[in-house]
């Protein structure tokens, strides 16, 4: 009986649901504005609406707090894009449906677009990691020989720096309206195709697309 009793106790009633809500709304506004670099708890706080003590009661750091905001992105993010890997046989084209996807954040979730070009800690979510299945579908590239040889590591980084240059010149405004299209096509003629084997790809991208 004291387990039980205590088990309810310690669940979230409907005020700090709600609370954690505000928080997680507020930092996103304070993220998009400001990067999380640059923000402070007392800006999250205001822009939430509660107490400061408020926020320690849920979060132990404004990062704990930017983890949890960009989470659902990631891992919905990720698990596309492992689909993607493990069902499109080209690498070229699995690495250029890779590329849209990225760039398709603009669209889908400017707040975390602006969130991730303002922090370098938010950027390093996306670049850092052990199993990485962009530098992994490059190297299946290699050895199909639909690639030329590199560094599989280096590459990767280079593609995701320029996609978050390309991210950014799309949240201003500034990018034309073949951005995405032209970054495919640049990556691809990178990794050894030649130009018209990049439009090829690219111009094909909707066969390969599979369904999420």
């Amino acid at each position: 009986m004291h387990r039980a009793a205590s088990t309810v106790k310690n669940q979230p009633d409907a005020r700090w649901a709600r609370t954690r809500q505000r928080l997680l709304e507020g930092g996103r506004q304070a993220f998009a504005e400001r990067g999380v670099e640059a923000t402070s708890v007392l800006d999250i706080v205001r822009a939430a609406g509660v107490s400061q003590p408020s926020f320690y009661n849920h979060f132990e750091s404004k990062e704990a707090l930017a983890r949890e905001i960009t989470a659902a992105y990631f891992r919905r993010d990720r698990q596309v894009k492992q689909q993607v890997f493990a069902t499109v046989t080209d690498p070229a084209a699995a690495i250029a449906i890779n590329i849209g996807q990225t760039l398709a954040i603009v669209h889908d979730d400017p707040v975390i677009a602006w969130a991730i070009i303002r922090s370098e800690s938010l950027r390093q979510l996306v670049i850092s990691s052990d199993n990485d299945p962009l530098a992994k579908m490059i190297d299946s590239g290699i050895q199909q020989q639909r690639f030329a040889d590199c560094n599989t590591r280096t590459v990767a980084l280079a593609i995701r720096g320029g996609a978050f240059a390309v991210m950014q010149d799309m949240l201003n405004g500034n990018a034309s309206n073949t951005a995405e299209r032209d970054y495919q096509q640049l990556v691809l003629r990178m990794l050894g195709l030649t130009a018209a084997d990049s439009a090829a790809v690219v111009d094909h991208l909707s066969e390969f697309q599979t369904s999420s």
